[in-house]
């Protein structure tokens, strides 16, 4: 009888490990939305060229590690899994944070203690598409990011 119900609980708790695994995406999310998202930076400045950081809201501004490779004012990151629609972020070089790019283009983010935009934002992006592309042209008036369809 013991052997029977230690098989019992044995089954049982491998179904309810089995079953709360499976709700938890490939990033460990459980019942979060979350999407991939890949940052296309277009148009910028020439001279910003070499390894960059994309700090922002989602990675607790860690402007520490290198996220994309630019070239000639452009460049693709890596994808980053956000879970929050409303995002903020800059391009920065990596371990720095003087935005060099920051009098050829005006980013759609205001800061009012430098009276500058320097910053990006995006509100209300739809996460349950799962992969996301967000293109930054530095051409553009404000630079707005836009998702690429």
């Amino acid at each position: 009888m013991k052997i029977r119900n230690r098989m019992i609980i044995l089954v049982a708790s491998l179904f309810c490990l089995g079953v709360l695994s499976a709700c938890a995406n490939a990033n460990g999310l459980h019942n979060q939305m979350a999407s991939e998202v890949t940052f296309v930076f277009q148009n910028f400045p020439e001279n910003v060229t070499g390894e960059y950081s994309i700090p922002g809201n989602f990675n607790d501004w860690d402007n520490t590690k290198t996220m994309i490779n630019m070239k000639n004012g452009n460049g693709t990151s890596q994808a980053v899994t956000i879970s929050d629609a409303n995002i903020q972020f800059t391009l920065v070089k990596t371990g720095e944070w003087l935005r060099g790019w920051n009098e050829a283009v005006t980013s759609n983010g205001f800061d009012a203690s430098q009276n500058k935009y320097h910053n990006f934002y995006i509100d209300a992006l739809d996460l349950s598409s799962g992969e996301i592309i967000l293109v930054i042209d530095g051409s553009d008036e404000t630079a707005e990011p836009r998702i690429k369809e």
